[in-house]
């Protein structure tokens, strides 16, 4: 039953939020733009500043961190989605950007918080 639990019925992207009907029933609701803030791929966890995950070299002490091109232009806009396997989703951004895999367990267990 848990594992069960951890997967969609239904997947619903609507202009502004993605809605999972969850096979126990459950329902979640989560907004685009907090999605995209926190998109799990390397590069954006990298701009986060997430512990262990560095893709661009560190900027010296003292020298200020730019935005990446990436990072300036990100829009919560999403075209679409695709299935990654059985076990999560890769949200297709407006601006190009599809990196990050959303698990069905992560976006669960978001819920539940």
């Amino acid at each position: 039953m848990e594992r069960k639990k951890k997967r969609p019925q239904q997947i619903d992207l609507a202009a502004e939020q993605l809605h999972i009907q969850w096979q126990d029933g459950h329902q979640s609701c989560f907004d685009l733009e907090q999605l995209r803030r926190d998109c799990p791929c390397a590069t954006c966890r990298s701009l986060r500043g997430e512990p262990g995950i560095q893709t661009e070299p560190a900027p010296e002490p003292g020298e200020l961190s730019l935005l990446s091109d990436t990072a300036a232009s990100a829009t919560a806009a999403a075209s679409g989605f695709d299935y990654v396997g059985r076990y999560g989703l890769r949200i297709n951004w407006a601006d190009g950007h599809n990196y990050g895999i959303y698990t069905f367990e992560a976006l669960r267990l978001r819920d539940e918080d």
